[in-house]
């Protein structure tokens, strides 16, 4: 996976929250301003890389044999925290932190996600992430909605998406071995045969 590796996730997953709730979900900071008639935000607030998988070799298939063998190549296995908030539609009603539509909407989103958990290679090419919800702490997701000081608290969870491999691309076959030359003979230090 190239450089895109973690746009792309964020798009299948917002894809993913988005056909959970049959409505658009917002991109960005959970800022009720912002997120206008969205009845969800997704915001990926920390990046850190994967410290189980870092020396683990990754593989992937070359672009310019996709169904050939893969090879390996040099990748950053990355772990994503996204903060997904729900807010209440216009004209819902209600209002606050335990607002029935905002709940039945986390209740949608935490069953899309718990029936399918995992983004793959059908959805990102050479990537197979897992999405944990994250146990978060209240003085933790205060830390985080600190981030937003004009904005209130909304209701909120924290998913773990893990690993999201950013790799260099696999390096092109080289050419085929035309000629085998072997050279014969005792070796002396520093001469070469």
């Amino acid at each position: 996976m190239s450089a895109d590796a973690i746009a792309r996730v964020t798009v299948a997953l917002q894809n993913r929250l988005a056909s959970a709730i049959a409505s658009p979900v917002y991109v960005g900071p959970p800022i009720p301003d912002d997120v206008g008639g969205h009845k969800a935000a997704l915001f990926l607030f920390h990046v850190v890389p994967n410290q189980a998988l870092r020396n683990e070799p990754h593989y992937v298939a070359r672009s310019s044999d996709p169904a050939g063998p893969l090879v390996e190549a040099p990748a950053l296995p990355l772990d994503l925290r996204f903060l997904v908030s729900v807010f209440r539609t216009a004209g819902s009603g209600g209002g606050g932190v335990s607002d029935p539509d905002e709940l039945r909407t986390l209740g949608l989103i935490v069953r899309a996600l718990h029936e399918h958990p995992f983004i793959d290679g059908n959805q990102v090419p050479d990537q197979l992430v897992r999405i944990t919800p994250e146990p978060y702490p209240m003085e933790e997701l205060s830390r985080v909605w600190a981030l937003f000081p004009q904005t209130s608290y909304r209701t909120s969870m924290v998913y773990l998406l893990s690993p999201v491999s950013v790799a260099v691309p696999a390096p092109p076959a080289g050419p085929p071995v035309l000629q085998r030359t072997s050279r014969q003979g005792p070796l002396v230090e520093g001469v070469a045969p």
